[in-house]
């Protein structure tokens, strides 16, 4: 299964007699998964079901879902009267006449300027409507936004596994200055102890052992096979199903913690300079790998 991207853009559009609906639906990486939906008066009771439908098919990311209409749309939700309270404006509005002795009638029109007279209604049947009216467009901008995420995804796994081989390439010449690196460094070493210690007599034994234990210090054996652990690990991740941008992006973390050690124990300036090269590259790989979900 092939690396999916967090940054994409889908778009759908239905076009009907007297109106139209158009779905975009735009991702950026991020830590988590952030839903941020934009939609029309007509469709915000839906936003819960877009929340859902994002998460049941992503795991990562920033999306955010604009919704519009142009046109005018058939209405879907109820006209609801309260009677009770047009009947208290009614009483109001005569009793005000009374009192001020106003001129004119009470009618309809002074009635409809009480918004909470009339309100509109939406049930449960009424969301279902709209969402087959908002449903497959919305989809449709989903699915279009996955294959971009996709393709996007393969183009980074091609990038990453590139900047791995030469990766790789590297910490095999580390592997093979590894034994002259070592023997240089032990015969420093102990040319330098016998400098120190020249003009006293010193414990042949004790000698050795004081040049064995400053040796080992130099010897990065330990963080060389573990950062190849790594990139077998990481080789491996890219190849497994689901999201895995965060498990590439700490095998990275391991990587520059275990080269930095190795170049600092090795005190040798050919091989200092390929852990500079490798450095680089997988400060390249880690940018790509926050872009994945």
């Amino acid at each position: 299964m092939a690396l999916k991207s967090m940054t994409g853009f889908g778009r759908a559009e239905e076009n009907w007699e007297t109106w139209s609906l158009k779905v975009e639906v735009k991702s950026l990486n991020h830590r988590f998964l952030e839903i941020i939906p934009r939609l029309p008066k007509r469709y915000q009771a839906l936003e819960e079901k877009v929340r859902r439908e994002i998460r049941e098919r992503f795991a990562r990311g920033r999306f955010e879902v604009l919704v519009q209409i142009s046109g005018t749309p058939p209405q879907v939700a109820a006209l609801n009267l309260n009677q009770d309270l047009a009947e208290e404006y009614l009483r109001a509005l005569r009793y005000l006449k009374t009192l001020f002795h106003l001129p004119g009638e009470v009618e309809v029109t002074d009635l409809l300027r009480m918004r909470e007279v009339f309100t509109h209604v939406e049930t449960e049947e009424d969301l279902e409507k709209l969402w087959q009216e908002m449903g497959p467009v919305f989809e449709r901008a989903l699915e279009d936004l996955a294959e971009m995420r996709a393709r996007e995804g393969a183009f980074l796994e091609e990038v990453l596994k590139e900047h791995l081989h030469k990766v790789e390439t590297l910490v095999e010449e580390i592997e093979r200055l590894k034994e002259p690196v070592f023997e240089a460094a032990k015969a420093r070493l102990e040319e330098r102890v016998k400098k120190l210690l020249q003009d006293q007599e010193v414990d042949p034994l004790r000698l050795h052992q004081e040049i064995v234990f400053l040796a080992d210090k130099t010897d990065f054996t330990e963080e060389l096979d573990r950062l190849k652990s790594h990139l077998a690990q990481f080789r491996k991740t890219l190849q497994e199903e689901g999201p895995v941008g965060r498990k590439l992006d700490f095998l990275l973390q391991e990587m520059f913690r275990e080269i930095n050690t190795l170049s600092n124990k090795a005190g040798s300036a050919e091989i200092s300079h390929l852990a500079v090269e490798i450095k680089c590259t997988l400060e390249k790989m880690r940018e790509q790998v926050q872009n994945i979900e």
